[in-house]
């Protein structure tokens, strides 16, 4: 196992371990992400109104499209750059780095138009209750319209994971965290800004550590460093990002398509419901967190073997991974069954049984498909990393369709209960396309 200053190199040494000294700071970072994210929900729910909770809760579907289109472009620059490391090409990836900011620069401007000016036609077709749309609509244009600060944080987040330095966004992750607890109470205590104000302190304490993070890589990164040769440009090197980006961001959209689906069933059944999907999901994020980001850390993995041509590697710690993965979702499935109740109830007052028992009945009946959830992670990580984000396309298509099918008609039958069988039963589906060709893919590997 080599190490290159504070990168890992994984080309070599035992992939079990490597995922798992790769992940630690991932998981520590989420753990701190998740922090960030509920402390929106906890300062809300317990401060504004459940009207406000509420709010926020019914834009999570658009805000996480938003995200996960610019997480399109930087997981591109991810696999480009993790694949150039792999094969040693220290030019290269100061041209790489240079263009992944034309990349987030660019990306960024379309998705805050996006936000800015399509949040109330898309809440509103979405149909977001009245009593609550006002404080919905605020909330994207802020956080949505300023998403420069995010996608240039994730952005250089995706370069040092790419040549395996997983430390360093952890550090700016949780000074970010830090001060968005801070301003969230700030804004809301002390100025009385309701949900608007939470939208601005998560946009404040984002840019500032996004900031801090460029300057922070510049520094202690001499051969990321662009020089001025390096940013003339490269359409190669685009063209490379947007090959991989733009199917991406369309398998984001694909995905995007059903949370609007599915948020538009939610917003059927009342507010009271809305706030049940929202404690919800940030309980599965809390949930998942033990096997999310080895599985996530899988695609530099993947890269780095890819571009170095050492194949066999990818299977084996394939293998490793899936092991590793299904067992640490089935002890977190049974975390949730167990202390589902207390934990939902973190997030709400006394007054709110209805929103419990929601909220509780959606942890419990997804906790069971965890392993699903873990596995079409780890899968797709890989073929990602590897640059075959059509079959990773092709796999969140079917995810789609199940979850809009089940999520629109069984409710019909057994009512808002049956919406929580939707994402299971797309991650049970979804997996079996990616799984198939990863199959044919190391057979056919072994013949040649």
């Amino acid at each position: 196992m080599k190490k290159k200053g504070k990168s890992l190199d994984m080309t070599q040494g035992e992939p079990a371990k490597l995922l798992i000294l790769f992940a630690i700071p991932m998981l520590i970072g989420s753990v701190f992400q998740l922090m960030y994210n509920m402390t929106d929900t906890v300062v809300v729910g317990r401060f504004v109104s459940v009207e406000a909770l509420a709010a926020i809760g019914a834009t999570s579907s658009t805000t996480s499209l938003l995200l996960m289109l610019g997480q399109g472009l930087t997981n591109a620059v991810s696999v480009v750059i993790s694949q150039a490391e792999g094969a040693g090409q220290e030019e290269r990836l100061k041209r790489c780095v240079s263009h992944a900011a034309y990349l987030v620069l660019l990306g960024s401007l379309v998705l805050g138009l996006l936000a800015f000016f399509g949040a109330r036609p898309f809440l509103q077709f979405l149909g977001t209750p009245a009593n609550i749309l006002q404080d919905a609509v605020a909330y994207v244009q802020i956080t949505g319209g300023l998403s420069v600060a995010l996608t240039a944080y994730n952005g250089v987040s995706a370069v040092l994971r790419a040549i395996g330095d997983s430390r360093t966004p952890l550090y700016f992750l949780i000074l970010c965290c830090l001060l968005n607890v801070g301003l969230d109470l700030v804004f809301v205590l002390a100025f009385q800004g309701g949900v608007p104000g939470v939208a601005i302190a998560t946009v404040l304490a984002q840019a500032v550590s996004a900031v801090l993070c460029v300057l922070y890589m510049l520094r202690r990164h001499p051969r990321l460093r662009p020089d001025r040769e390096a940013f003339r440009f490269d359409r190669s090197i685009m063209g490379e990002y947007l090959h991989i980006g733009l199917p991406m961001c369309f398998q984001s959209l694909v995905l995007g398509i059903g949370m609007f689906v599915i948020t538009a069933v939610i917003n059927s059944f009342g507010s009271d419901i809305v706030a049940a999907y929202t404690i919800g999901s940030k309980v599965e994020q809390l949930a998942t967190l033990s096997f999310s980001n080895v599985a996530f850390s899988f695609s530099v993995y993947a890269g780095q073997n890819y571009g170095a041509k050492l194949y066999g590697r990818i299977r084996e710690g394939l293998k490793k991974g899936l092991l590793l993965i299904v067992g640490l979702s089935l002890l977190s499935t049974l975390v949730m069954l167990l202390f589902a109740q207390p934990i939902a109830r973190l997030f709400l007052e006394e007054n709110a049984a209805a929103v419990l028992e929601g909220a509780v009945d959606m942890i419990r009946v997804e906790a069971c498909f965890f392993w699903a959830l873990g596995a079409i992670w780890t899968v797709n990580s890989a073929l990602r990393g590897m640059g075959k984000v059509r079959v990773a396309l092709v796999s969140s298509v079917v995810e789609l369709v199940c979850k809009i099918g089940v999520s629109v008609l069984l409710p019909l039958a057994v009512g808002y209960i049956g919406i929580w069988f939707a994402a299971p039963t797309g991650w049970v589906l979804g997996l079996i396309p990616s799984l198939i060709y990863l199959v044919h893919w190391f057979r056919r590997l072994e013949q040649s």
